[in-house]
């Protein structure tokens, strides 16, 4: 949701955002000084001639853009504080070796499901991302979040003691141009809140305690729902006894091993599921520029995004991703979270629209654009 601030003097210690100051413009296109028709009878009888006065009206009109000035610069520097918490926290994971989009695989035996709202809809972007971290390092086996009055407006009261964990909710500020005909300026912000796991909650009804659907594709062969998903894409496939799998960009094809140079029919799901995600930065579809030089930098952040996707999808498809032991990669998403405290959330809103590409292109193993886990109520 939008939120429109008009900020019309902006002060260069205050303005890093604007790319110029300009004047402020009351509603009537502009100061006395600046308006052709200022000798004009109408103005004059409004305004009078009282220099003083001018001042005065133009003073109070800098004072309240300063502020609004001060209120855009308060939320950029709250945006900052949240994304370097965020980073901090995945940075200490890599530091550990324990990706956090990883852990929920390892630990629940190949099966995984997205965190849960209060409604029953997953939560989307790096909020996954942090919501199974907490849950993976407090034991948390349920998958429903919610607020604390989200949770009383159910019958439920969070235990005492018990602390939240906080989730990025993010919108917009528009500022509107002064300047005729230039178009207003879009910032992006986030704002956190806090939200307890239904193992934090007392007092909720068995709807939240019924158990989720945790099947996974298994068998030692490829599962005919898993191709019959993949040709809904129109992405092209190609096998050969070459060893290794990869997404070829310039022609839109994955090529892929043998069937028998897999384990089982799940390790090749996953592997296929990785390099799809891959797929989906194509310039046809979400375009990432993968058809451009990579260096070692650029590489290892779309393997950064193909590991989130893979993780997203995998969870509301019930496919194991299948994740790559590379101790450069991890050095290398290192290096990018620690440049840029935004690396992570731009990741995984890349991540998420990946997902959400697949999801609209094919649906689930079923054929459902609604995914594996319906809402419980409305959201």
């Amino acid at each position: 949701m939008a939120m429109k601030v008009r900020a019309s003097v902006i002060n260069a210690q205050l303005n890093p955002l604007a790319r110029k100051c300009h004047s402020f413009r009351f509603n009537f296109r502009g100061p006395l000084e600046e308006r052709d028709d200022a000798a004009d009878p109408v103005w004059r009888h409004a305004w009078g001639s009282n220099t003083a006065k001018q001042a005065e009206v133009e003073e109070v009109a800098a004072a309240s853009g300063e502020r609004k000035a001060r209120q855009l610069s308060a939320t950029v520097s709250r945006t900052r504080a949240i994304c370097g918490e965020v980073t901090d926290a995945i940075v200490d994971a890599l530091t550990r070796g324990s990706p956090p989009w990883r852990a929920p695989w390892t630990a629940g035996g190949g099966t995984a499901l997205l965190p849960l709202r209060a409604c029953g809809t997953p939560y989307r972007g790096i909020n996954v991302v942090v919501l199974w971290r907490k849950a993976i390092a407090k034991g948390y086996s349920a998958p429903f979040w919610m607020t604390y009055r989200q949770a009383a407006a159910r019958g439920g009261q969070v235990r005492k003691g018990e602390r939240g964990t906080r989730v990025i909710k993010v919108g917009t500020v528009v500022r509107e141009s002064e300047i005729p005909g230039e178009e207003p300026t879009t910032y992006g912000y986030l704002r956190s809140y806090r939200v307890f796991n239904l193992d934090q909650i007392d007092g909720l009804d068995e709807r939240f305690r019924a158990p989720a659907d945790r099947s996974t594709i298994s068998g030692t062969g490829v599962d005919p729902a898993l191709m019959a998903w993949f040709r809904r894409l129109d992405v092209g496939l190609e096998t050969s006894g070459a060893p290794r799998a990869f997404y070829d960009v310039a022609r839109d094809v994955i090529h892929m091993p043998p069937e028998d140079f897999f384990k089982d029919g799940a390790t090749y799901a996953g592997v296929l599921l990785h390099e799809t995600i891959h797929a989906t930065g194509a310039p046809h579809r979400l375009d990432r520029r993968l058809s451009d030089a990579f260096s070692d930098t650029r590489y290892a952040h779309e393997e950064l995004v193909a590991e989130l996707g893979s993780a997203m999808a995998g969870a509301l498809l019930g496919i194991e991703p299948r994740f790559e032991e590379n101790a450069a990669y991890l050095k290398e998403w290192i290096k990018i979270l620690k440049s840029d405290h935004r690396a992570i959330l731009k990741t995984a809103s890349a991540a998420q629209a990946a997902c959400d590409w697949l999801m609209a292109q094919a649906g689930d193993l079923a054929g459902s654009p609604a995914g594996r886990q319906p809402p419980i109520e409305p959201d």
